[in-house]
């Protein structure tokens, strides 16, 4: 199957970059409630993490119509053959139908159109679990190396990518939110 190299040049790091920011929300979030911290900073650093990874996510495997990074811009010579590959195979790497795929992706793409790239007033749905995603996008690279063979990039796999990013931002995070949180009860204790 041939595919469009510029779409593919511009998909997979979307990916990737949704991955460092999930990533870096998940350790904010963690070690911010760990520290029983109360900053307006940070909350709105760890939000902002959240909410972009939500938009990076949906520019992938979001609304296909008009969004010219979708999974589905591979190829348009054999687009069924390249959504068939897809869906079957996530389907079943992930234990999905196409009924939970599609309530799932109709939830993130509500959370992406309805409060993260756009605002509804009176946004009430709850934010969509993450773990999902993360696993269509680890999927995602196991297909598209299939789906580019037998051309091959030097970008290990994002599994590993996560694993290394986890160990630098960890660290990162634990140092500042102490600080933030130290800063704070030093404030505390001179009023």
């Amino acid at each position: 199957m041939e595919y469009n190299v510029d779409v593919f040049r511009e998909q997979f790091p979307i990916v990737k970059r949704f991955l460092y920011h999930l990533t870096s929300y998940r350790e904010l979030y963690r070690v911010y409630q760990d520290l029983d911290l109360e900053s307006e900073f940070w909350i709105h650093t760890i939000d902002a993490h959240l909410l972009q990874a939500a938009i990076l996510w949906s520019m992938v495997f979001g609304s296909h119509g008009c969004n010219p990074t979708h999974w589905e811009k591979l190829c348009d010579q054999d687009l069924n053959t390249l959504q068939k590959s897809f869906r079957e195979s996530l389907f079943k790497k992930a234990s999905l139908t196409q009924e939970t795929w599609d309530a799932y992706w109709k939830k993130m793409n509500d959370f992406r159109g309805g409060y993260a790239a756009h605002r509804e007033l009176y946004y009430s749905k709850p934010v969509p679990d993450f773990k999902l995603a993360q696993e269509v996008a680890y999927f995602y690279d196991e297909w598209i190396r299939m789906v580019i063979a037998p051309d091959i990039f030097e970008e290990p796999p994002l599994e590993e990518s996560v694993l290394r990013m986890q160990k630098e931002i960890r660290p990162l995070v634990t140092h500042f939110l102490s600080v933030t949180k130290l800063i704070g009860l030093s404030t505390e204790q001179q009023l």
